[in-house]
């Protein structure tokens, strides 16, 4: 399946033939956990490093869309089916590329939510 890859360091966005396997979004992303952010309205998201803004020095960010974190280190837009299945994404690069503003060498404040039931 193609996905579309973002990467910070060389600024580039391209797409990328995946199995969408685990351990192949593990090597495509190089991280150890994975995590989806900036979804769209047409089950669009990025894939992400969970860790990213654990490590030090933080890689290089880009922002997507109208989604309000810097996103940092290689992501991969994919879709989603109605069984929530990775699927390819519905953008195109053209339209991803008019969504990607690199921000470069900045440090994000890690943060998170804890919820109580």
């Amino acid at each position: 399946m193609r996905l579309i890859k973002i990467d910070p360091t060389t600024q580039t966005i391209e797409p990328v033939e995946t199995s969408a396997s685990l351990t192949d979004l593990y090597r495509i992303i190089n991280c150890r956990c994975i995590d989806f952010c900036a979804r769209q309205g047409n089950g669009d998201a990025l894939i992400v490093d969970d860790d990213a803004l654990y490590v030090e020095p933080q890689l290089p960010a880009f922002s997507f869309g109208s989604y309000g974190q810097p996103i940092h280190g290689i992501a991969l837009l994919a879709g989603s089916d109605d069984e929530g299945e990775t699927i390819e994404p519905q953008m195109s690069l053209d339209q991803v590329r008019d969504e990607v503003r690199w921000l470069g060498n900045i440090h994000t404040q890690p943060f998170f939510t804890i919820l109580s039931f």
